[in-house]
């Protein structure tokens, strides 16, 4: 069960990684969150339009342990 749960933290890290991203982007373009969500979600962007309207689950800023399959330091 360990690697499983390290895979799943993995893959809230990215998501939150991409959904900070989406909405540095949105913030380029002018757009607040809701704005850019209603646009992401006309255009079939369903998951990333729910989630830019949410705080992230993980800190996308906290320090990332050593990845499986690194060698030790």
């Amino acid at each position: 069960m360990g690697k499983e749960l390290e895979f799943i933290k993995g893959v809230n890290r990215l998501h939150a990684f991409y959904t900070e991203h989406v909405r540095m982007l949105a913030h380029a373009y002018d757009l607040t969150d809701e704005e850019a969500a209603m646009l992401l979600d006309r255009m079939d962007f369903r998951n990333v339009a729910r989630a830019i309207l949410h705080p992230p689950r993980v800190d996308v800023f906290e320090p990332l342990e050593r990845a499986p399959g690194q060698p030790d330091e």
